[in-house]
């Protein structure tokens, strides 16, 4: 989120010491809010980062799928379906 022009305006020459130092207050007070919203947005990232590991984790692996597969294809394959015919 880009700041407006009305933020980024620069002092005027003509403002006096009380101003320029109301203005730095303000710009202060600005970087704090800043920087409290940067640290909640990198505690929410993390949480997600946290959240998506555990439910990748969760799931079973490429290699568990392909023998869970594998599994089934041998298990209705004709070979096996001649086996419990007459064994």
């Amino acid at each position: 989120m880009a700041p407006s022009d009305e933020q980024l305006e620069r002092p005027k020459p003509t403002a006096t010491g009380i101003e320029s130092y109301r203005r730095l207050i303000e710009l202060q007070k600005q970087m704090i809010a800043l920087s409290q919203q940067h640290e909640r947005a990198r505690r929410e990232c993390e949480a997600l980062r946290d959240t998506v590991a555990r439910e990748v984790a969760a799931r079973p692996g490429l290699l568990a799928r392909w023998r869970a597969t594998v599994a089934r294809w041998r298990k209705h394959s004709p070979l096996a379906l001649a086996r419990q015919l007459f064994s």
